[in-house]
């Protein structure tokens, strides 16, 4: 069984507005709102990402939420 590392943990709780980073493309982008949940009904599966194309499906194991100074 694969084990959830602490940075997807944290991605499936993410706030709208919140500035990510795709780690597929390095594309960045803000959470429009949470596109799918996980059984528990609780946590994200994926969101809706406003980016300079347009809006876009990720996956919370799919992008990171950047360092703010």
């Amino acid at each position: 069984m694969t084990k959830i590392d602490e940075t997807t943990r944290a991605n499936r709780c993410l706030k709208v507005g919140t500035l990510v980073v795709s780690t597929e493309d390095g594309e960045p982008g803000r959470i429009v709102r949470v596109c799918t949940h996980r059984r528990n009904g609780v946590d994200a599966w994926s969101y809706l990402v406003e980016t300079q194309y347009g809006r876009e499906i990720w996956e919370a194991g799919e992008l990171f939420v950047p360092e703010q100074n």
